[in-house]
């Protein structure tokens, strides 16, 4: 799995597929996106714990979310 682009410390739950390239994102560095008010919202999830950010997106953001 690859690491966060970010952080480069912990695995990547999203990558964002609305970037070019393509940017993995850790759970906490995609969280502090979403509480920022920059979430990601093109994204495909990467294991389990994407589906945690989905959680998070979903619970934090007044965005349309658009998953992949």
């Amino acid at each position: 799995m690859p690491e966060c682009a970010n952080c480069h410390a912990a695995p990547a739950a999203i990558e964002d597929i609305g970037a070019e390239p393509p940017r993995p994102w850790c759970p906490g560095c995609a969280t502090a996106l979403v509480r920022a008010g920059d979430p990601v919202l093109d994204y495909c999830r990467l294991g389990v714990d994407g589906d945690a950010y989905a959680r998070v997106l979903a619970a934090g953001s007044t965005e349309a979310l658009l998953f992949g």
